[in-house]
């Protein structure tokens, strides 16, 4: 009888500590259900060196956007929610449109698109095409009304930034510059896009975003 409390009290014992680790986070505190979603992007989502995930959404204007249609360019996303006050601050301060032109500078023909994840928002996705042309950004937005896209890639901000290279692949993926406080002085998308022009390998490839959660 012993022998059997004791493989039932050891049983249970395992069961506990499992329940508790999948409770913390990487530093061992217990994680919030939004720190959870968060880890859960950030390892569920596209992987450097990989292929990026193909996928089609709808613009601001009601047309089918494909990342299949940038084929054989170099292609930036940008996860935006004009709710969102980082979001507004690198709009605001001018850093997304030297991102722009600066990718511009490198290729002439680079995609670089905004999209917006905001799916419990619905006053977000419904204002993504006045705030780009408010902020003077001539770029498509993308709408993905369900999240599903966001998910696929693991956008965790706005800002989150990704860049793919003319073959396809993720090459880089995280903050748009190294300062959330607005004097970045590198920008991260620019030297991602200026080292594959130069046939240079992109790094840093991954560095952590900053800024509002997106609202899946």
């Amino acid at each position: 009888m012993k022998t059997i409390l004791s493989i039932v009290l050891a049983a249970s014992l395992a069961a506990g500590l499992s329940t508790m680790t999948l409770a913390q986070d990487g530093a061992g505190k217990p994680a919030g259900r939004r720190a959870r979603g968060a880890e859960a992007s950030a390892t569920e989502g596209a992987k450097i060196g990989a292929a990026a995930p193909a996928f089609t959404l709808k613009t601001t204007d009601g047309k089918d956007w494909s990342l299949a249609d940038a084929k054989g360019k170099v292609v930036v996303l940008e996860w935006v929610n004009p709710e969102c006050p980082v979001c507004h601050g690198v709009m605001k301060d001018g850093t997304v449109a030297a991102s722009i032109k600066g990718c511009k500078e490198q290729f002439a023909d680079v995609v670089y698109v905004a999209i917006n994840s905001s799916a419990s928002k619905k006053s977000s996705l419904d204002a993504t095409g006045s705030y780009l042309k408010e902020n003077g950004i001539d770029i498509p937005g993308l709408i993905d009304s369900d999240g599903k896209v966001g998910k696929m890639f693991g956008a965790r901000t706005t800002p989150h930034c990704f860049v793919i290279d003319a073959k396809g692949v993720l090459v880089y993926r995280g903050a748009i510059n190294n300062s959330q406080s607005g004097d970045g002085k590198t920008n991260y998308v620019v030297q991602a896009v200026t080292q594959l022009k130069k046939g240079e390998a992109v790094s840093p490839s991954d560095t952590k975003p900053f800024g509002c959660g997106v609202k899946y």
